[in-house]
């Protein structure tokens, strides 16, 4: 019965901050998009994408039809970036980007999932941003468990 009842409280609290959140706008943060950034991209773009990682899991997506889709909608997501950054160099706009290219990509495997969250979080290295405001968090885990993550960290 306790169990059940620390449950309960822990959903209810996930539930009141995944509200907040979306009742709450993130704040913007202007970029400084260096010409450094901006070869990072181009060096993310060239690379083949959704592969075998060695000593992981994460054995590649398959089949390869389905590898080379989500590989040309994050290049198209790079593209996007680095024709869009100089004109509009902050973290809404590229967050505004992610969540287009989220809403594209169709994984079967949550593998697959968690590649695109690393792709995201390296490009959010290359031009400075230090967090998604829980974006990344509730689309790998859904509105409650998502922010339930993030408030865990």
């Amino acid at each position: 019965m306790k169990n059940l009842l620390r449950f309960s409280v822990v959903l209810a609290f996930a539930a009141i901050a995944a509200l907040w959140r979306l009742l709450t706008p993130a704040s913007d943060q202007k970029l400084e998009i260096s010409y450094e950034a901006i070869d990072r991209l181009t060096k993310l773009r060239s690379k083949k994408k959704y592969v075998e990682l060695p000593g992981t899991i994460y054995n590649g997506m398959r089949p390869e039809s389905s590898r080379l889709l989500a590989q040309e909608q994050l290049n198209q997501l790079i593209d996007r970036l680095k024709d869009g950054l100089p004109a509009k160099p902050s973290k809404k706009f590229v967050l505004t980007e992610f969540a287009k290219t989220m809403a594209e990509f169709h994984a079967i495997d949550t593998e697959d999932r968690e590649q695109l969250v690393r792709y995201l979080k390296e490009i959010m290295d290359s031009v400075g941003i230090v967090s998604s405001d829980g974006l990344l968090s509730r689309w790998m885990y859904g509105a409650v468990l998502g922010s339930l993550h993030d408030s865990l960290k």
